[in-house]
């Protein structure tokens, strides 16, 4: 008999500046497994106008970096928090990481002993990355065999 696979939610961690990339890959996955990727940046409705407006700036420019710097601090952040409690789990993209990442990281590893995905080549064997990843991955493409294999393809 052939086990029904529940389909799990893994809260995407990465950086501001990866997160148009990343967005496509998301779609892609969650078009292909059994798995949801919650994007912090684009799967909450309470962001959507500001991810809109920040994605109609200049990528990088003063008008994007004034905006940003005029977000609440504590609504990302509670904001994030909330969506890890609710995950199953995180994938975190770790090869140009910002303080979020990490903290997101211990977060999930360390208070809510959820299972911990780390995608990296350059920290893949530090010690901190090590002791919090239930697994560490050196590509997308070697994630994607994991998801095929737990989680399995979409029929």
């Amino acid at each position: 008999m052939k086990r029904k696979c529940e389909i799990k939610t893994l809260y995407l961690a990465h950086n501001f500046l990866t997160r148009k990339t990343l967005r496509k890959w998301e779609l892609k996955i969650e078009g292909k497994y059994n798995v949801n990727l919650d994007n912090p940046f684009y799967d909450n409705p309470d962001r959507a106008s500001e991810m809109e407006t920040l994605d109609n700036l200049k990528e990088g420019g003063r008008k994007q970096r004034d905006y940003l710097s005029s977000r609440s601090s504590y609504d990302i952040v509670e904001d994030d928090l909330k969506k890890i409690r609710q995950s199953d789990g995180i994938i975190a993209f770790a090869h140009d990481v910002r303080i979020g990442t990490p903290m997101e990281i211990f977060y999930a590893a360390r208070v809510l002993r959820i299972p911990v995905y780390v995608i990296t080549k350059k920290w893949a064997g530090h010690p901190w990355i090590k002791q919090h990843a239930r697994i560490v991955f050196t590509s997308r493409k070697t994630l994607e065999k994991y998801f095929a294999k737990h989680y399995g393809l979409k029929k």
